[in-house]
Order: structure tokens, then sequence, then C-alpha cells
């Protein structure tokens, strides 16, 4: 269990500390920051490679304690911790939790009740206890369960041999940007003579010695180069949350959300639809929606490089038909329907 949790008002702290075993209670201040800035890597490429992005935390640098430099990193999540869920009851992610943390999916949920009630036991009062037995129902249970993963499995992944982390799916192409920040990690630990070991509790605890900090360095593939990747395309409804009218402004997207809510990045590159802009013909909204057809690479649930080729409709006005597949041949080149098309092109048409 994390050496310090806290149930906040809207969400859950988990601290994920950084011990450091040397002779002086001080670190260069570039050390610090390099392996704090890593840690945070690395728990983004866990969120968006098991979770598909959709646990939303922020990343706080906590006071170090006396003793033996410690940074204390904070993971504060306030949203999408039912991600954990969904993928803890996987088999993949059962596989993934015994083998990366050793324990049974079900220990999470029990620890999180159990720190629940102890919060709560605290006020003395017997319907607090009454509550305190229900909580690991409780979506605040399902949180602090959560982000108490979320730091164990950062844990982990700093100091877990990379043969042990590819028997469990975490491989050096899948996690190539966790890997290389673990790298930058460990060369700036070895950069820095003072440190003498690192550990990932309160306690003086240093299972990282420095002989290990090279070991724990790995060969990276090589940058997959992302021209090559396929593209996809779908039709999709948008509620846009921040328009960007200038056309030749390439240092800001279009921002907007999706039917489910998951904040969407893309440039428009249709020429009917800034035509209809440059002569003020489009019935603006406070809040517009649009629908689109769009192309992106990489998960469906998690697209980059999004280009909206065609705006099928805005507000209640329908602008243009969809590309037909010379046309997204002669734009994209190769490319694949993604699953959810043939659905949003059903609701397209019927609701014309």
């Amino acid at each position: 269990m994390p050496d310090e949790i806290w149930l906040g008002k809207d969400g859950v702290l988990a601290v994920l500390p950084i011990h450091f075993n040397l002779p002086a209670h001080a670190i260069p201040l570039d050390t610090f920051v390099r392996t704090a800035e890593r840690a945070e890597t690395i728990i983004a490429s866990l969120n968006r490679e098991l979770f598909d992005g959709k646990l939303k935390y922020e990343i706080l640098v906590l006071p170090p304690q006396e003793g033996s430099f410690k940074s204390k990193i904070g993971v504060y999540l306030f949203g999408g911790w039912l991600a954990v869920w969904t993928f803890t009851e996987s088999d993949v992610g059962q596989a993934f939790i015994r083998g990366l943390t050793l324990q049974e999916p079900a220990h999470w949920a029990e620890q999180a009740g159990s720190a629940i009630r102890e919060q709560i036991v605290s006020d003395e009062e017997d319907k607090a206890i009454e509550e305190a037995d229900e909580a690991p129902e409780d979506d605040e249970a399902k949180c602090l369960a959560a982000a108490e993963f979320l730091v164990e499995t950062t844990k982990s992944f700093l100091q877990t041999d990379v043969a042990e982390l590819e028997s469990v799916g975490i491989t050096t192409t899948r996690f190539r940007d966790g890997f290389a920040a673990r790298n930058e990690f460990y060369e700036a630990c070895a950069a820095t003579p003072d440190i003498r070991a690192v550990g990932f509790e309160d306690e003086p605890v240093f299972p990282i010695d420095r002989r290990d900090f090279a070991r724990l360095q790995v060969v990276l593939p090589p940058v997959k180069d992302e021209d090559d990747e396929p593209w996809q395309t779908a039709i999709v409804d948008l509620k846009v949350t921040s328009p960007n009218w200038e056309r030749e402004d390439r240092q800001r997207s279009w921002k907007a959300k999706d039917a489910k809510g998951r904040e969407r990045l893309f440039r428009i590159e249709d020429e009917q639809f800034w035509g209809l802009v440059k002569t003020e013909r489009l019935n603006i909204h406070i809040m517009d929606t649009i629908t689109v057809q769009w192309a992106f690479q990489g998960k469906a649930s998690s697209p980059k490089n999004i280009r909206v080729l065609r705006v099928l409709k805005f507000n209640d006005d329908v602008l243009s038909e969809p590309l037909d597949e010379n046309a997204l041949d002669a734009i994209l080149g190769d490319y694949t329907v993604a699953d959810s098309n043939q659905a949003d092109l059903f609701s397209y048409y019927a609701g014309r």
C-alpha cells in the first residue's frame, strides 16, 4: 500500500516516494527535476497503454522529509478510476496485476476498504462506522484503490527487470516512452556521484543500489515513424469547446468533446467549410455541435494526428456529403475504416 494516501473532497492523493541514499540531505536540482519528470512520464505511459488515457490526475511535488533525501510525488486522482476496474476484470488485467504487483485483484479492493474505514472510524460515530463497513462498494473505495494501484505499478516498473515486465505484456515496443523515461531516471542517478542507492518507500529501504543503475537501463527499439502508421477514418459527433477560426494558425488546434466526453484536438482541412467561414454563412452558437468525417492515427479510443476531412453538419445545418472511397484513397493512401464508423454513418443519415 502507498506510504501515504488521503481521501480529498474531489479525489484521492497517493504518494510515490523516491528515496535517495546519500551522505548529505540535498541533491542537485537537475537530479531532482529529471527523476520527478521521468516518474511522471512513466505514469502517463501506464495510463495511456493500460487504461486508454481515461484516468484524470494531477502530479504534485510534496515537501521532502528530513533524513536521507526523499522526493515525494503526489498523484492526485480525480476521475476515470473505473477504467482501472474494467482493466482488472479482464484476463489480461488479472495476469498483469499478479505478475507485476504480486497481488490478486481483490487485494486492492480490500486495501481500499481498510484505508477508508481507518479514516471514517476515527470520527468515533456509530453512523460513520456503519458507513465504513459499506465503503468497499463505493466510488471512494474504487478511486482510492485505483490511485494505490497506479502508484504501486509505477514502483514496480521502476525496479523490475525487463524480462519480468515483458512476461506480463509490458514490452519495450508498447511502452517505449516509459522505458525511455526509466533509462533517463537511472542516468540521472548515475550522474550524481553521492547517490549510493534508491528506494521507493518512506522507510530507509534501498533495493536498487548503484550497480543496478546500469542494469535497469535497456536498449530501446527504433522510434516508429508516424508517417508509416496507417490512417483510420470515422464519422463522429462533437461538441466544440474551443474553436480556432484562424485557418493559418498552426499553434492552436480546434478543441471538442466526443460523445463520451473525451477531449479531442484536431485541424479542419475542409475547403468548403473554410469558404463558408470566410463568407460568414455559418450559424454559430456559443457551444457548436458538429458532425465530421475525420482521419486519425493510433487507437480509436485515443486517436492522434486528427484531420477533419469534411464537416458534414454544423449545428442543425447539413453542409456536405462524406467523402467516398476514391476521394479518401487520393487524400490518405492506404487507410482502414474504424469499427464505430458504420454505426456513426447510419446515425448521420438517419438524423437527416
